[in-house]
């Protein structure tokens, strides 16, 4: 399925059976016999996330956006979606694609969202999340893994402000939008931090293909950016323990 199908319905998605199996296989394809000790190693299975996905959203079925290689996500009831089918070096395992801010899904057909480190590669976030809460169901819960700006590549840019975000959606700012290009390059890629996977591609391709960090955040603007949104906030957890880049913020639509 593609991004010109703009009437999907759950019914058209091939759900998995088995969430672990799911995983291992996608596992082993990447990493090769190293799966089978990343498959038995706790932290790499990442059990304490998943436990908070059971927590908050134990029922219903989720949307993933941006799924990339791997997914935390319950996949006997998540729909894997992309904007891409290759992220630097790694390819996609979603089942249908398109981009964030354009979702084919009709209004309130998730019970949650689930996304990790995605929506600092998205140019209008705001845009991305109002699209979001569209087809989230009232009482839906988003969860929101994203990269530390302390504990990064991006420690050395500064965070991106509420103001900055609401500006960006009045002016409508495209995916591919330039502007924070220049202050990536110089504080990431001149100061060697560039990750490894994205280092053979070209400016255009980078932003063509959301590659770069176009903002920068502390679980701190992202609860500021969720009660903008009017999202209650249910959880926040500044540094997910067994991945020491990533922080979570866990919002409920209210209405």
């Amino acid at each position: 399925m593609s991004s010109n199908d703009k009437h999907l319905e759950l019914s058209d998605y091939k759900f998995e059976n088995n969430d672990f199996l799911h995983y291992f296989k996608n596992l082993y394809k990447d990493r090769g016999l190293k799966a089978f000790y990343q498959f038995l190693n706790r932290p790499h299975r990442r059990s304490y996330s998943r436990s908070l996905i059971k927590k908050y959203a134990g029922e219903g079925y989720g949307l993933e956006i941006g799924c990339g290689a791997r997914t935390i996500a319950p996949t006997e009831r998540t729909v894997l979606s992309d904007a891409f089918s290759e992220h630097g070096v790694h390819g996609s395992i979603a089942k249908v694609f398109f981009k964030g801010d354009e979702i084919p899904y009709p209004d309130g057909t998730f019970d949650f969202l689930l996304n990790e480190h995605v929506l600092e590669h998205i140019a209008n976030p705001i845009k991305a999340l109002k699209e979001w809460l569209r087809v989230l169901k009232v009482g839906g819960h988003i969860f929101l893994f994203l990269p530390h700006k302390e504990r990064t590549n991006d420690s050395l840019r500064k965070v991106t402000s509420l103001d900055h975000l609401i500006e960006d959606y009045q002016n409508d700012v495209p995916y591919n939008d330039p502007t924070h290009f220049d202050d990536w390059f110089q504080n990431v890629v001149e100061k060697g931090l560039m990750p490894e996977h994205y280092k053979h591609m070209e400016r255009e391709e980078l932003l063509n293909s959301a590659s770069i960090h176009h903002h920068v955040w502390t679980e701190k603007e992202i609860v500021e950016l969720f009660e903008y949104l009017d999202l209650e906030i249910v959880f926040v957890d500044g540094k997910v323990h067994y991945r020491r880049d990533t922080f979570l913020v866990v919002g409920k639509k209210k209405s």
